[in-house]
């Protein structure tokens, strides 16, 4: 389970690592002047948001219009879910989504009688049903699975009473609770009920699988480093292999590659610290990582400080993880500002990224607006262009027909199901987000797009050349 540590890798990335060739900066405002809306969290699914009022410790949800992808509602409030949540300058953290085969979820800490528990909010259809574990006090910062494959949710939180330790229930059983000895700062990784943590005793990060609840597994290796926000993810340019994340020592990025599929033997892939021109912006905050059009990014901020809620002034990046040829784009506008949280966004056309811009300038209480940013990754998109098409036009309209590698659609929300069928009638290929799906490989000849858009099916022929 050691990690190996290629030299040949590492000169490559001192060669590499450069800023991205050149882009056109594209960082507007998507929510009102005046805006207070606090740690948002995006549904990649229904494109929306949900997010906590810090004047009030509110929990909203507001929809994204996926025609210019900013907010329906300026202010953010478009639907209230629960009232009388943990104050965010507690907890730093309010809702997080979660997916099962159910439906949607939303988890977040709620506060009685001066106690903490975990609370989540199921939906069904229109509506939102609110659940308090109440038989669990003095737990915080709960996060979800999201894979909406999943047969039941799995939520993980810390006790506070315990030194912080990680704490785990499903929601067919939510009167049950687990423990992890020794594991902290745990994430779950993108669409698989396991869990990356650091192992207390060594700072190093552990893997731990609810569904054979041993001991953490050690996957680093790193003597001297100081590990924190671990993320497992699968990358589709490596055939799906498993691939982590972490941050060391708050300033830089390693990046590690299974050996082979479940050996637990990963591999530095590659590493960067941070890319900005600024020597004071040397912290690396809040990286998470995505994946769009088979390729992985990590979305990140970079600051002077090692508290990403502390307000200091700092720049929203993007990286494409390519060991040979990483690119590293600053998205955020070029003026100092104090900006955080970045979260990103694929759409069907482009890779957005989305962050709080916090005005501390306007009175007493800061002012948290909402920010959106092109990254320049897109399909058949020149960088740095406006989003906004004009005048919207609902029919679906597939382009290239003819088409050779890709298959995009104009008019699509984002919600739609496809199935793509040869001239037999034979399935080929079913999923969403058909534009990031490479179809080189197709012989050439007709075949036929099922497009399901919820009420409506559209089945629409297409020729291969």
């Amino acid at each position: 389970m050691k990690i190996q540590f290629p030299l040949f890798i590492l000169l490559v990335l001192l060669f590499f690592q450069t800023k991205s060739q050149s882009f056109v900066i594209h960082d507007v405002l998507v929510s009102s002047l005046d805006a207070k809306i606090c740690d948002v969290e995006i549904d990649p699914l229904r494109k929306r948001i949900c997010w906590q009022s810090p004047d009030d410790d509110k929990l909203w949800v507001c929809h994204l219009d996926t025609n210019t992808w900013g907010l329906t509602v300026p202010d953010g409030k478009e639907t209230l879910i629960d009232s009388t949540l943990t104050p965010i300058d507690q907890t730093s953290n309010s809702g997080e989504w979660g997916y099962d085969q159910n439906g949607s979820y939303i988890v977040y800490n709620k506060e009685f009688n001066r106690k903490r528990y975990i609370s989540l909010a199921a939906e069904t259809g229109s509506t939102w049903s609110l659940c308090t574990l109440f038989d669990a006090p003095h737990r915080m910062n709960p996060h979800a699975t999201k894979n909406p494959a999943d047969t039941f949710l799995a939520v993980h939180y810390i006790s506070t009473l315990l030194t912080n330790y990680t704490k785990y229930k499903f929601l067919n059983n939510p009167t049950h609770e687990y423990w992890i000895h020794d594991f902290k700062d745990a994430h779950w990784a993108s669409d698989e009920q396991l869990l990356t943590g650091v192992l207390k005793n060594n700072h190093q990060v552990g893997l731990f699988d609810p569904a054979n609840p041993a001991l953490p597994v050690q996957l680093t290796f790193d003597n001297g480093k100081v590990y924190s926000r671990p993320y497992m993810w699968r990358a589709p340019e490596h055939e799906n292999s498993r691939m982590i994340f972490a941050n060391a020592d708050g300033e830089e990025i390693r990046i590690f590659k299974e050996v082979s599929p479940g050996s637990n033997n990963y591999t530095l892939y590659m590493a960067f610290t941070s890319p900005s021109s600024n020597p004071v912006y040397r912290i690396i905050g809040s990286p998470e990582p995505c994946v769009y059009d088979g390729q992985s990014y990590i979305s990140f901020m970079t600051s002077s400080s090692e508290c990403e809620t502390a307000c200091f002034p700092g720049e929203i990046w993007i990286a494409k993880i390519d060991s040979l040829a990483p690119i590293f784009r600053m998205i955020s506008d070029p003026s100092i500002g104090i900006r955080t949280d970045p979260e990103t966004l694929a759409t069907n056309d482009s890779l957005l990224v989305y962050y709080t811009e916090v005005d501390d300038t306007t009175g007493p209480a800061p002012v948290y607006r909402l920010k959106k940013c092109d990254t320049g990754f897109g399909i058949n998109l020149p960088t740095g262009t406006n989003e906004n098409p004009g005048l919207k036009n609902t029919k679906l309209i597939v382009y290239p027909n003819p088409f050779q590698h890709r298959i995009a659609l104009k008019n699509a929300t984002g919600s739609e199901r496809y199935e793509l069928a040869d001239k037999f009638g034979r399935t080929l290929w079913t999923g969403k987000y058909i534009g990031r799906k490479d179809f080189s490989y197709l012989p050439a000849g007709l075949y036929f797009l099922k497009v399901n858009a919820g009420n409506t099916i559209n089945t629409i022929e297409l020729i291969k050349e």
